[in-house]
């Protein structure tokens, strides 16, 4: 909708249209009464009244040091991975009566930064943060606002792999390298790739893993090829276009995660060139699409609606301090098979 503006202002009426309530309901919200008014309404009424532009002050004294629920950081809450993880937080949530919200900040410091500084004005109890959505974004900055937002009494925890002083949950992402190297290792290939990337944490660790798992079975580290690309399916595609543009090409390919994998599995396909006959490839996060495709992916499922429920009862224990890690497992599918077709599907645990 347009809305509409007087003075260059947003107006109580613009934050009850926007936030569909009654403008007397976003009255009482932004003046700090509570009657009958939920938690869960006065948080929407507060975020757009704060999106608005509308008398930002006003809403954060609207709080009147309540504490307002628990909030997940992601870059893009329509990821497989981004949602399984906002599910698991959102059952254990209402298991233990706590409101739980989504907030989505794209990538980039400044959007992080204005996303920060929204939710300190709501006063969240706890704020959970995809260490993904901060890959690149480690400004000076950003850290001081989580700093003033912890300072401030709501507790920060991370999922993911981080370089952060806070509690995470983690998944070991360079033991996921190795998982994948032992397996590869067993399928005869001799001409190994990586679909990598810089400043992603968790990807640059489960490569470090692979590589250093390849070198235990006597792999010079030097002969795997690294191709260092966007985290996202169109990265992947343009980084195997890359591996395979000269006519030669690795006979086995380990993208960092599924995405860059499905990427690679379209790349290949308008190459010529078959899975697994040609080139065996594996991804990491067993997304719902990986069984799917054709050939289905082999990859490592890791638990994101665990790590969510793990990540609430982290971010509500005040006194819990320390890591909570997660194991994955890997699912061998037909896109690994030797080199006649296999339908096999086998597990094992990192």
């Amino acid at each position: 909708m347009t809305l509409a503006r007087r003075n260059g202002a947003a107006t109580l009426r613009d934050v009850a249209d926007v936030a569909g309530v009654s403008p007397s309901t976003a009255s009482r919200v932004l003046n700090g009464s509570d009657a009958a008014v939920s938690e869960e309404l006065a948080l929407r009424v507060l975020a757009v009244a704060d999106a608005l532009g509308y008398v930002r002050n006003q809403a954060a004294r609207a709080l009147r040091g309540r504490r307002s629920g628990v909030v997940l950081l992601v870059t893009d809450p329509r990821t497989a991975s981004a949602a399984a993880m906002a599910a698991g937080m959102e059952e254990a949530g209402r298991e233990r009566g706590v409101t739980v919200s989504i907030t989505a900040v794209g990538s980039g410091a400044e959007a992080h930064l204005e996303a920060l500084r929204v939710l300190r004005g709501l006063r969240p109890l706890a704020l959970v943060v995809t260490s993904a959505s901060f890959a690149g974004t480690d400004s000076d900055q950003v850290l001081a606002e989580l700093e003033l937002i912890r300072g401030e009494g709501a507790k920060i925890v991370f999922v993911g792999e981080h370089d952060y002083d806070y509690p995470s949950i983690r998944f070991d992402d360079v033991a996921i390298g190795r998982l994948v190297a032992e397996h590869v290792a067993t399928l005869g290939r001799e001409r190994p790739a990586v679909l990598t990337a810089v400043n992603h944490p968790a990807v640059e660790s489960r490569t470090r893993g692979f590589v250093e798992g390849l070198a235990a079975h006597g792999r010079d580290p030097e002969s795997i090829t690294l191709q260092h690309t966007d985290v996202s399916r169109a990265g992947g595609r343009a980084a195997t276009e890359a591996l395979v543009g000269d006519g030669a090409h690795p006979d086995v390919i380990f993208a960092g995660n599924d995405v860059l994998a499905i990427g690679a599995l379209h790349a290949l396909r308008a190459a010529g060139l078959r899975v697994p006959r040609d080139v065996a490839l594996c991804g990491v996060d067993d997304i719902p699409i990986a069984r799917d495709v054709t050939p289905p992916l082999t990859t490592v499922s890791l638990p994101f609606v665990d790590a969510g429920r793990a990540a609430l009862a982290l971010a509500l224990d005040r006194a819990a301090t320390s890591d909570v890690h997660l194991p994955g497992s890997l699912v061998v599918r037909d896109s690994t098979a030797q080199r006649s077709p296999a339908t096999a599907t086998a597990t094992a645990s990192v």
